[in-house]
């Protein structure tokens, strides 16, 4: 169950996933219609600690990809339905160096970070660390 904190407005807040400083950012654009759920909550947003693929904007799947990691919420609709069904996929800024907090990951995204997540994170020429918490 991810860590939020409901505001008196209703809101939802999250927890970065970065551990200190972010050093550098990537704005990329990001392919919206493979989205569910897990990275993108009820109220239509990106979640932080969602990893994307910096080549293709889609999510990794295998080692020696170059990754960048969403450091706070985006608005990209209205609900999940509308955010997939969106044609224009946006650019979103990613965190491409830096300390992540695997707990705080996996509690925003409400599963497991996954192999694939795993893999490039760890992979070759990564300069994200996976911390255990």
């Amino acid at each position: 169950m991810p860590i939020t904190a409901s505001k008196s407005t209703g809101g939802t807040t999250y927890a970065s996933p970065f551990v200190g400083n972010i050093d550098h950012f990537v704005s990329v654009r990001i392919d919206i219609s493979a989205l569910t759920s897990r990275e993108v909550d009820a109220a239509g947003h990106l979640k932080p600690g969602a990893t994307f693929n910096l080549a293709t904007g889609l999510l990794p799947t295998a080692a020696g990809q170059k990754v960048g990691v969403t450091h706070e919420p985006i608005k990209l609709g209205a609900t999940l339905a509308l955010v997939q069904a969106n044609t224009n996929d946006p650019f979103v800024a990613l965190g491409v160096i830096g300390v992540l907090n695997r707990d705080i990951m996996e509690d925003n995204l409400g599963s497991a970070v996954s192999a694939n997540e795993i893999a490039a994170l760890d992979g070759a020429g990564s300069r994200l660390v996976l911390g255990l918490t």
